[in-house]
């Protein structure tokens, strides 16, 4: 199970959308594992993602994180999680973290096949796979599917429809660039897996409506 399994869009809307989780096993292989966890971010901030953040140090990029910082405060328990929108990034830290085998469990949230086809392409075979069954229940009190593809990339449900129809009348108006707004809407998820380049995309693709 994982928190970011829940993003809604259709397959075109999901592009450009790859979610980063790596961590130990607790009670067992966690302990002493800080060193590992530490060079995993190493290899991921010198990749570059998208976004990234830690539930341990209650910041993310968008909030302005120091990576040096960020990377000493790691612990033995400590998840690293983050976002990328470029398919080479991601399949670059793969490669790199099956190079140096640190043996720490990663999960890739994406397009199922585009996934598989990440690993073949670096030569690793999928664990197992965890699949969305979608939404049920009262879904006519959900706000609207395009509201949805901005809040559901906060797994934790930090980033309000409201704040989303703000932003987007905002940019719709002039009063602030998509890039603006779309790191306002990133800032309130800690994880770091709120693409906030898929979010200046959708943005200006509704000034274009």
């Amino acid at each position: 199970m994982t928190h970011s399994l829940h993003r809604i869009g259709s397959s075109d809307n999901k592009q450009g959308d790859y979610v980063f989780i790596s961590r130990p096993a607790m009670g067992i292989n966690h302990e002493g594992c800080a060193p590992r966890i530490r060079r995993s971010l190493q290899i991921i901030f010198e990749v570059g993602p998208t976004n990234l953040g830690s539930l341990t140090t209650k910041e993310n990029m968008a909030l302005g994180l120091n990576p040096e910082e960020m990377i000493s405060k790691m612990e033995d328990n400590s998840p690293i999680m983050c976002c990328f929108h470029d398919r080479e990034k991601i399949k670059e830290v793969l490669t790199r973290l099956k190079e140096e085998d640190l043996g720490l469990s990663v999960v890739v949230t994406g397009e199922m096949e585009d996934v598989v086809e990440l690993c073949r392409e670096v030569g690793l075979k999928p664990h197992s796979a965890g699949i969305s069954l979608g939404i049920y229940g009262k879904t006519e009190l959900l706000p609207e599917e395009d509201v949805l593809c901005f809040t559901t990339m906060c797994g934790h449900a930090m980033v309000s429809a409201g704040i989303v129809k703000q932003m987007k009348e905002s940019v719709k108006k002039g009063i602030m660039s998509s890039e603006e707004a779309a790191n306002i809407l990133s800032a309130p998820c800690l994880c770091g897996i709120f693409n906030n380049v898929k979010a200046q995309k959708m943005l200006d693709e509704e000034c274009e409506k």
